[in-house]
């Protein structure tokens, strides 16, 4: 017998899934401690794929916070799924950024010889032969560009932001054209994982043409899930 545990994971997706896990969580407003546990949860609610936290009834005050959850099921009664964004987490004595830590994702950086272009509109945006490869679990592969590899005449900063919890804050850049806003991102201070992309530009191969090594990568395939 054999499992594709990819098809098998897709398969699960429908049901509330969790793990245990034995780092020392620990949960903060605005400087006031919520709770402090070694038995806390990890959880993904149904059709989602970015966790959540679940902590112990008993690691809570009498009064559960706003939006708080009371889980039911074997393996999670008696635990309490919190909003993750309402409060400032601490996995052991590292922040913890953008959504929990998934214990069965993960990112590869890979430096790469293979040959890189990307394309707007049928304007050269960048070209290169030294990109970095990151693989993360459950999405693309994306291409980190060298700064002098791409037309960074052609790009403007953008105001946008976005947070990855492997990889830290992103800062984007636009291209001119209906198409090319929020086309790059770029992590100026990323996470530790996350150092070898410091700096390097990343274009969307949804939204442009980008080929390696003469073959175009397409991204996202389907539908993108909201939380990805």
């Amino acid at each position: 017998m054999t499992i594709d545990l990819r098809a098998q994971q897709l398969e699960q997706r429908a049901r509330l899934r969790y793990a245990s896990t034995a780092k020392r969580l620990r949960a903060s407003r605005d400087g006031a401690a919520l709770c402090d546990t070694t038995e806390a949860l990890v959880v993904w609610l149904p059709r989602h794929v970015v966790p959540q936290y679940a902590v112990p009834r008993a690691a809570l005050p009498d009064s559960l916070p706003d939006g708080a959850v009371v889980l039911e099921g074997e393996g999670v009664e008696g635990h309490v799924l919190l909003p993750f964004g309402d409060f400032d987490w601490l996995e052991e004595d590292e922040p913890v950024v953008g959504h929990p830590h998934d214990p069965f994702a993960r990112i590869d950086i890979l430096h790469s010889t293979r040959e890189v272009r990307v394309e707007l509109d049928g304007v050269e945006l960048a070209h290169s032969r030294r990109p970095v490869a990151l693989f993360e679990t459950g999405l693309p592969t994306r291409w980190y560009l060298p700064a002098h590899d791409v037309h960074t005449d052609l790009l403007v900063p953008s105001d946008t932001r976005t947070t990855c919890a492997y990889k830290g804050h992103a800062s984007y850049l636009s291209a001119e054209g209906d198409n090319g806003r929020d086309i790059a991102w770029c992590y100026r201070s990323p996470l530790r994982e996350a150092e070898p992309v410091r700096d390097l530009l990343c274009f969307w191969a949804e939204r442009t043409v980008t080929t390696v090594d003469g073959v175009r990568e397409h991204g996202f395939t389907g539908p993108r899930p909201a939380d990805a």
